[in-house]
C-alpha cells in the first residue's frame, strides 16, 4: 500500500520519517507528493483516523514537519512545503479507503493502466472498476494514484461523500 502513498524513492523516505510523528498526532498519511519544476514543491495530505483534519491543525503540522525534514536534510535544495487535508477529491491509499468509497468513481493510474471507473470491488492484492468498458482489474502492487473522481457527480452524491 506503500506506493499508493509514495510513489518516488524521495517520497518513501519522507513517509518513513514523517510516519510515526503524524501517527501520534491521531493522524494518518493520505499521500505524499514531491515535485520538481520550476521550484521544488513538497505536498503532504492527511486524513484524521477517527473525524476531519483542521486547517489551523495542518499550520501547525506544517511547521512542525518542515523542522522534522530540515533535521533528517532529505530534501537538500529549497522547497515549499504545503500541507492539507485529504479533502473531497481525496487520493485513497488504505484498504478502508477502497470499503469506505466503494462504488464511488475514481480516476486510476498505475504502471500499465490510466482511466476512470466505478470502484465496485477490492481485495488485498487488487481493483475492480466498471466503466463503459466494462470492468477492469488492476493489480494493486502497480497502481500509483487512485483518486475520488468528481465529474459528472451529482451535488448531492458529493455532499453524501464529505460526511463518510
Amino acid at each position: 500500500m506503500l506506493n499508493l502513498i509514495a510513489n518516488t524513492y524521495t517520497e518513501k523516505k519522507i513517509y518513513k520519517v514523517l510516519e510515526p510523528f503524524i501517527l501520534n498526532k491521531g493522524l494518518r498519511i493520505v499521500k505524499i507528493q514531491f515535485r520538481k519544476g520550476k521550484e521544488l514543491k513538497l505536498l503532504v495530505f492527511l486524513d484524521r483516523i477517527h473525524g476531519k483534519v483542521t486547517i489551523d491543525e495542518c499550520a501547525d503540522i506544517s511547521l512542525e514537519i518542515n523542522s522534522l525534514l530540515d533535521i533528517e536534510s532529505i530534501i537538500k535544495d529549497p522547497f515549499r512545503l504545503e500541507v492539507s487535508s485529504a479533502g473531497i477529491d481525496r487520493y485513497l491509499s488504505s484498504l478502508d479507503d477502497f470499503t469506505k468509497y466503494k462504488n464511488y468513481n475514481v480516476k486510476v493510474k498505475s504502471e500499465n493502466y490510466s482511466g476512470r471507473g466505478k470502484l465496485i470491488a477490492h481485495s488485498q492484492n487488487s481493483l475492480t472498476l466498471s466503466n463503459n468498458n466494462g470492468e477492469t482489474c488492476l493489480d494493486l502492487s502497480r497502481v500509483l494514484d487512485i483518486k475520488i473522481d468528481l465529474e459528472g457527480m451529482s451535488l448531492e452524491s458529493i455532499k453524501e461523500m464529505e460526511f463518510k
